[in-house]
């Protein structure tokens, strides 16, 4: 597993490198203190989770800016953004980063990150491999065995998840990240309340100067995507493409 840490403290960078290399063993890190030297690392290894900080100091570019170009030369990477202060969580959102840890940092959560990301990366990597077919998620108490191939798209509504094939809809106590998770290679966030089945596709509709609509094969259903989520979009289906 690579790992990405940018972090400009050299205490602080040492010490995340020593918690991933204790939790996760087998993982390789690449780490700097520039915002450069962190997009040229993605470029070269596509890491699968990147960490970073979002104040840099004396820098160009902050974490905030990082993030989203190395989701632009890797929609699959996992964003961990590390800072000092929470005032940067809301305009964190449109990377949707799979977590937001301040400092100083507890040493449990990073610990709980780095172990939880690395375990569902892995797992997704032999789930492509054997062609998952189902997965199990939670509705109250009833355990529900939902078809990959079938689903449409995963939203979040509200403080409820759904997730939708061609006929139904299934609330689960899932949250929309651990179905990211599990979900793999063929679904797309593309919104901050929306995950899509990329293969179910049918149209892209422009609504709005920032919005779009998804519309799927053989159903009335639709959702939604940001200008984010549909540049993510475009650039998947370019490496498809090459």
């Amino acid at each position: 597993m690579k790992f990405l840490v940018l972090e400009d403290e050299v205490y602080t960078r040492k010490f995340i490198k020593k918690i991933i290399s204790e939790n996760a063993p087998t993982s390789e890190v690449f780490d700097t203190s520039n915002s450069r030297d962190a997009i040229n690392l993605a470029i070269d290894h596509h890491p699968p989770i990147a960490m970073l900080d979002m104040e840099l100091e004396g820098d160009d570019l902050n974490g905030l800016e990082v993030g989203r170009m190395i989701q632009k030369i890797n929609p699959e990477t996992k964003i961990v953004f590390i800072t000092g202060h929470s005032k940067y969580a809301v305009s964190a959102f449109d990377v949707h980063p799979y977590d937001y840890i301040l400092k100083p940092i507890n040493v449990k959560r990073l610990i709980e990150t780095i172990v939880t990301l690395t375990n569902s990366i892995e797992k997704n990597s032999v789930n492509e491999k054997k062609g998952i077919e189902k997965i199990v998620v939670k509705n109250g108490n009833e355990m529900l065995f939902i078809s990959v191939e079938n689903i449409l798209y995963v939203e979040k509504a509200d403080r409820n998840t759904i997730i939708h094939d061609e006929n139904n809809a299934y609330c689960v106590q899932d949250t929309l990240q651990e179905l990211e998770m599990k979900l793999g290679n063929n679904f797309l966030r593309v919104h901050k309340s929306y995950i899509v089945n990329k293969d179910k596709i049918d149209k892209i509709k422009e609504v709005g100067e920032r919005t779009y609509e998804i519309k799927f094969l053989n159903s009335h259903k639709v959702a939604a995507m940001s200008r984010t989520g549909y540049g993510k979009f475009k650039e998947e289906l370019k490496n498809r493409i090459l």
